[in-house]
């Protein structure tokens, strides 16, 4: 395995927009950095615990990854859709504000559901690690190495949301619009 192929798929995927960096970067731009940090908490917790979850998942079943794959896929793209259709709802800022659930539940939730992220540590796994390295030694190196590097990546997409708070405030309708985009980017490039 080439480490910087390994290091190049983890900070690419991890710094590309996702649901939880979109939806992240809109926790932090309507509540602060601060004001959202049980939320950004639940989200990189629920990240860590899928990512082993995922390792052991993988590690033990690692012939039948194939097989679940398209089922993980299809799921993935309704589930953007649906996050899609939410972000790009025309809400007043205010409106959008009251109805979001800032806590660390459903931070953790979240992630434990995102289905990018359920196909990244596979992709990872199956990928990257397996077919290269077989001890638990270095799978939980590289795992670990995995889950830090997408934390960076969280948390730099929240602290985006957070310094760009007021510019967002003014432009709420283009943000939007922008975010819901992504999103379906981000479910057309699961087939891709």
């Amino acid at each position: 395995m080439s480490f910087v192929a390994f290091l190049s798929y983890v900070i690419i995927t991890s710094i590309t927009p996702g649901p939880s960096n979109i939806i992240l970067m809109n926790e932090a731009r309507s509540f602060g950095f601060i004001g959202s940090w049980r939320f950004i908490s639940g989200i990189l917790a629920g990240f860590a615990v899928l990512g082993i979850m995922s390792g052991l998942f993988t590690t033990g079943l690692y012939n039948f990854i194939p097989i679940v794959e398209p089922y993980f896929k299809v799921a993935g793209v309704i589930y953007l859709l649906y996050l899609a259709w939410q972000v790009g709802l025309n809400k007043s800022s205010a409106e959008s504000t009251n109805n979001m659930h800032s806590s660390f539940l459903s931070g953790f939730i979240f992630q434990i559901i995102n289905v990018k992220s359920i196909l990244f540590f596979l992709s990872v796994m199956s990928a990257f690690i397996l077919p290269f390295h077989d001890s638990l030694e270095f799978v939980a190196i590289y795992l670990a190495l995995t889950i830090f590097l997408g934390w960076l990546a969280l948390l730099l997409w929240s602290g985006f949301g957070s310094i760009f708070k007021s510019i967002f405030a003014k432009h709420d309708k283009s943000f939007r619009l922008i975010m819901c985009l992504m999103l379906i980017y981000s479910a057309v490039s699961i087939f891709l």
